[in-house]
């Protein structure tokens, strides 16, 4: 096929050889992003389908951190903070293989001083009352129950009686969940790659190749990917239309 001017809007690259480094481009080696985390602890799944509306999510040893919505599903952790934690932190997972620690605050809005403060205040007004019927708002009360078991609450414990050491655990469970991510949502689950086509060998302004002239990029392509998939489609949009205006601009 000859012509003058091309439009490459194949997707995203898989795996091996891409067409176009014969003509002179790099490939940066896309890996996924935009995946949900597969843990190892079964107790998540006994809590599928319950929503954390604001948490935190850390993963020390490749420094990311991010808040918001969880999910908790019957493989692990999903939700708009672990998506967007998986695109910031794409190849720094993937050369992990998957496969790290991660710590979980489960109420950021409140630091631990005053969740140690409150449960001062509950001691002295509450007393009679068990802590597995008190509830911690805006926790779900399941996630509540099953956090109070891990720090070796009982059933019938009540705050006048809980100890200091059982506080200390409870405030851990709140503020420093560790959890061990043991895989991702698997590749037909996923819809997004990092990486592609570099973007410095890319003029942004027309989308034509800085290293082919006549050849123009759009899409999936591109080494580009956003922190969730409506970013993903405004970026294919944009740069079809960018490419497209350029490519009819001088007839």
């Amino acid at each position: 096929m000859e012509c003058r001017r091309l439009l490459w809007a194949a997707g995203g690259c898989g795996q091996g050889p891409h067409p176009l480094t014969p003509l002179g481009h790099r490939l940066n080696p896309p890996v996924p992003s935009l995946f949900t985390f597969h843990l190892a602890e079964d107790w998540i799944r006994s809590l599928a389908g319950l929503a954390i509306q604001d948490a935190e999510i850390a993963v020390p040893d490749l420094h990311l951190r991010e808040r918001g919505p969880v999910l908790l599903t019957h493989e692990g952790l999903s939700g708009p903070a672990v998506l967007r934690l998986s695109a910031w932190g794409a190849r720094a997972m993937h050369a992990k293989s998957y496969r790290f620690p991660l710590s979980l605050d489960w109420i950021p809005g409140q630091s631990p001083e005053k969740s140690r403060q409150e449960i001062q205040t509950r001691r002295k007004h509450q007393g009679a009352k068990t802590l597995l019927r008190s509830g911690w708002p805006p926790l779900p009360s399941r996630l509540w129950e099953q956090l109070c078991g891990f720090a070796g609450i009982t059933p019938d414990e009540r705050w006048s009686k809980f100890s200091r050491e059982k506080e200390n655990l409870l405030l851990r469970e709140l503020h420093q969940k560790k959890l061990q991510v043991i895989g991702k949502s698997m590749n037909k689950e996923e819809f997004v790659t990092c990486g592609g086509i570099p973007l410095e060998e890319v003029d942004m302004k027309t989308m034509e190749s800085r290293k082919v002239p006549g050849l123009y990029f759009a899409g999936e392509t591109l080494d580009i990917d956003g922190i969730t998939g409506g970013f993903n489609f405004q970026a294919a949009w944009t740069t079809a239309w960018i490419a497209g205006h350029s490519m009819a601009g001088d007839g």
